[in-house]
C-alpha cells in the first residue's frame, strides 16, 4: 500500500535565539512614536497689589481737597483711616492712606452720639431761631460748586438757596448757623439733615421718622437713594 504523507499545517513559532546555550524566546517590542511634548507654560503670576498710597496733610488741606487730588471721595478716605475721628477736623502732619478704587471699605457713617444730640437740642432750645440774613451777607448761592454726584452736590440741588461755602457733609449745620441760616434739631420737610460726614434732603416727616433722599450714600456717587429712618439718625437740620 502506498502510504501518503499528509501535509500538516505548521504553526509559526516565534524564532528562538540561543545565547550561551540558553534558549530565549525572542520578544518583539513596539515603540510608539510620540510627538515631543510641548514645553509646559509657566504658571501665571497673580497680579501684584498696588503699593499703598499715603499723603501727609499740609497747611490748608481739607479732606475734600485731598480726595479731589487723588480722584476719590472724602468719605472713602475717612472710612479707610480709623485715626480720623472727625472728617471735618484734620491736622497738619497727619498721614492718611488713600484707598484703592476697588477696595471694599466698612461704612463709618454713624448716627450722632446721644450726648451730641442733647448738646445740639440744648443749644437750639436756649436761643430763638435766627432770622435769615440777606443774600449778600453770606456766601454766594449762585450755581453749584460742590463735587458732582455726592451728598453735598445733591443737597445744594434740592436747596439752591443755600450758599456754596458750607464745606463737607458734617460741616453744614455749623457753617450755616455761623452765617445766620436757621438750624435746629427738629426735622422738617424741605430741610437739609446732617449726620457724621453726610447730608441729605428731608422729603417727609412722620412722627419720629424721617424720609430722606440723598446722593453718595453707601458709595453710590450720582445715584439718588431714599430711606426712612429715626429722626435721631441726624444730629441737626438746616431750615
Amino acid at each position: 500500500m502506498q502510504s501518503k504523507i499528509g501535509l500538516m499545517t505548521l504553526g509559526v513559532i516565534t524564532p528562538l535565539v540561543l545565547l550561551n546555550g540558553t534558549t530565549v524566546q525572542a520578544k518583539s517590542e513596539t515603540t510608539d512614536t510620540k510627538t515631543a511634548s510641548s514645553k509646559s507654560k509657566p504658571a501665571e503670576k497673580a497680579p501684584e497689589k498696588p503699593a499703598p498710597v499715603y499723603v501727609d496733610v499740609q497747611l490748608g488741606d481739607t479732606l475734600s481737597a485731598i480726595a479731589d487730588r487723588y480722584q476719590t471721595s472724602y468719605v472713602r478716605i475717612f472710612d479707610a483711616n480709623e485715626q480720623i475721628a472727625n472728617p471735618d477736623v484734620i491736622d497738619v502732619g497727619q498721614r492718611f492712606r488713600i484707598p484703592d478704587p476697588s477696595e471694599q471699605l466698612p461704612d463709618r457713617v454713624l448716627p450722632a452720639a446721644p450726648e451730641v444730640q442733647a448738646a445740639v437740642q440744648s443749644a437750639v432750645s436756649s436761643s430763638p431761631v435766627q432770622a435769615r440774613l440777606s443774600q449778600s451777607a453770606r456766601g454766594s448761592s449762585a450755581g453749584n460748586t460742590y463735587g458732582y454726584g455726592w451728598c453735598t452736590w445733591y443737597a445744594k440741588q434740592m436747596r439752591p438757596d443755600l450758599p456754596n461755602n458750607l464745606g463737607n457733609g458734617g460741616q453744614w449745620v455749623a457753617n450755616a448757623r455761623a452765617q445766620g441760616i436757621p438750624t435746629g434739631a427738629v426735622p422738617r420737610a424741605g430741610a437739609i439733615a446732617e449726620q457724621s460726614g453726610h447730608v441729605a434732603y428731608v422729603e417727609a416727616v412722620n412722627g419720629d421718622q424721617v424720609t430722606v433722599s440723598e446722593m453718595g450714600y453707601n458709595y453710590q456717587p450720582g445715584t439718588v437713594t431714599r430711606r426712612t429712618v429715626s429722626a435721631s439718625t441726624f444730629w441737626g437740620y438746616i431750615y
